[in-house]
């Protein structure tokens, strides 16, 4: 981390790749110690299961869209309300407060690029959000299916861990690794990613897929 940007085309696995990270991290911390915000700009269809954790917030899809605005004010507010709780304790970051009020909060964004061709000053807003949410306990994942064009240069600064499955041109596979490895991974193989952090080079690894476990014989699933 602290912050992740996802790249995949129609079938590589990418929708795939957000909910096993969003059901990891609540299978690993408590609502107590994690809330999650979701943000689905593909009708729900990503990220809507997910939305029954107890750990989610909220979950914003584009079938509202005038709860994108609301969304980036909101958590401007929560940044500013966070400032002041560590400031009242005496605490440089969220590392050494002691106390209880401050989950840390992730904020999963499926097609962050439409996000940003409804609502142009989301970038803006992101790339703040990103540069002082690291302090503050708030972290963001950023998924699309093309980056190129709509990832700056600020942004690609204040995300450190970068995952590529199979995208669709060079470009694409540039502004994720800064490099085009990631346009010739096999279509025949969702989940199938390149993972790059910091400056080492990509490191290739495949990506589980969650499942919901079967019913009993003769018992109906919920």
């Amino acid at each position: 981390g602290p912050h992740a940007l996802v790249a995949g085309t129609t079938g590589s696995g990418k929708s795939e790749l957000l909910r096993t990270l969003v059901a990891g991290l609540a299978l690993r911390c408590s609502p107590a110690d994690l809330a999650l915000l979701l943000v689905d700009y593909k009708g729900g269809s990503s990220l809507g299961d997910c939305a029954r954790l107890p750990h989610v917030t909220g979950l914003v899809t584009d079938l509202d869209p005038h709860l994108a605005e609301r969304v980036l004010v909101s958590l401007q507010a929560e940044l500013t309300r966070r400032e002041s709780v560590l400031h009242a304790a005496g605490a440089r970051d969220v590392r050494e407060y002691v106390g209880d009020g401050l989950p840390r909060l992730v904020v999963v964004v499926d097609e962050f690029r439409v996000l940003a061709e409804e609502v142009p000053e989301v970038l803006t807003r992101l790339v703040r959000l990103a540069a002082v949410g690291r302090s503050l306990g708030v972290h963001l994942i950023l998924a699309t299916q093309r980056p190129a064009g709509v990832v700056s240069a600020d942004l690609r600064a204040n995300v450190n861990l970068r995952i590529a499955l199979r995208v669709r041109d060079v470009a694409d596979s540039h502004d994720v690794l800064d490099c085009g490895d990631a346009a010739v991974l096999p279509e025949g193989r969702p989940g199938l990613a390149l993972l790059r952090t910091g400056p080492e080079a990509p490191r290739r690894l495949q990506v589980t897929r969650l499942t919901r476990p079967a019913a009993p014989t003769g018992v109906a699933e919920a």
